[in-house]
């Protein structure tokens, strides 16, 4: 079990997500692998070709862009199971943890919005891996948060609000669309605000407008 977890995703063979009806149809272990190098998830099929057919995951990973399947061919269909495991613990990929998107990305509503507004927020000039590196997680993690695929867990969200000067219940009151009775450092900002793109200003501008109207009426 040792030689597997000496395996270089990047050196199996491989094809681009979007050439997956090429595929053999063997018993492996597939890797989803991001254009960085990243191991985004973990899988096992009997019949490779066969599984990326119907995969459950296809329209996440093509959201994403330019991500390879790379697959390790077991002739031994038994040890699938023992493999995958092995190799799921070893690598931690990102979208064996998160919930099942059902072959379609979720969908937006006015909470989701507002979150994505306060992570960009939050992560103000840093890119989004040195984002991801502050907080513990992925850069594909940061990704999906402002995409508004995945939400951040509740400890990764108490972070989030730090930054902008909020605590944690708070914050998940003024997604909800309660008041929230202390404002956030108008300092810090409008700091992060000069080097943010103008929609995503808009955005914040937006429910500051929201925000600032519920505590008045309160």
């Amino acid at each position: 079990m040792q030689q597997l977890l000496e395996i270089n995703p990047l050196t199996l063979p491989s094809l681009p997500l979007t050439e997956k009806h090429k595929l053999p149809n063997l018993p492996a272990v597939y890797f989803a692998i991001a254009e960085a190098g990243e191991v985004l998830y973990i899988g096992r099929s009997k019949k490779l070709a066969a599984r990326w057919a119907v995969h459950h995951r296809y329209v996440e990973l093509k959201t994403i862009g330019n991500v390879r399947i790379a697959w390790l061919h077991c002739s031994d269909e038994s040890l699938l199971p023992e493999i995958e495991g092995a190799l799921i613990k070893y690598f931690l990929p990102t979208l064996n943890s998160t919930p099942n998107q059902h072959r379609k990305p979720r969908q937006k509503n006015e909470g989701t919005e507002k979150l994505i507004g306060i992570i960009k927020l939050a992560r103000g000039s840093m890119s989004q891996r040195a984002f991801g590196k502050l907080l513990g997680v992925s850069t594909t993690a940061v990704q999906l948060w402002e995409k508004g695929m995945n939400v951040p867990d509740t400890e990764n969200l108490a972070k989030i609000a730090a930054r902008l000067g909020y605590k944690l219940d708070e914050l998940l009151s003024y997604l909800a669309g309660k008041p929230v009775p202390e404002p956030l450092d108008l300092a810090q900002i409008l700091e992060q605000i000069k080097v943010m793109p103008l929609s995503q200003v808009a955005m914040i501008a937006q429910a500051a407008v929201e925000r600032f109207a519920a505590v008045a009426e309160s």
